[in-house]
């Protein structure tokens, strides 16, 4: 996907190691699960050609937060990751219409294990 390789630049050249692209859990998905300075960083990635579904980090509803935390906590246990610092991360892209990004939103710690509310 587009806006995956858009945000993994994006975290690559700020430093980030890309651990895991589009892992599969029972669950659902997590786009992208980066490593930087020892904490492991998960990434929900919203991309978006046009405004008429509003913007793209809009997306990132209630259920959907509850969707991320349970992957996050499955790809955690599944690695014996069970000790150091971790979040979760979400990065909004919005393309033009040739297809080249126009902005980025990039929000950390945006979705905690005890959020029900809405994300911004």
């Amino acid at each position: 996907m587009l806006g995956e390789e858009v945000a993994a630049k994006f975290l690559i050249s700020r430093g980030y190691s890309i651990m895991e692209k589009n892992f599969r859990t029972p669950f659902g998905e997590i786009d992208l699960i980066a490593e930087r300075d020892g904490c492991v960083v998960f990434l929900e990635v919203k991309t978006r050609i046009c405004g008429r579904f509003g913007p793209p980090l809009s997306a990132i509803t209630r259920e959907k937060k509850r969707r991320i935390v349970k992957n996050c906590m499955y790809y955690l246990k599944m690695k014996k990751i069970l000790w150091g610092p971790c979040r979760i991360d979400a990065m909004g892209i919005k393309l033009d219409s040739s297809m080249r990004v126009e902005t980025i939103r990039y929000v950390k710690n945006a979705v905690e294990a005890d959020d029900t509310g809405a994300l911004f």
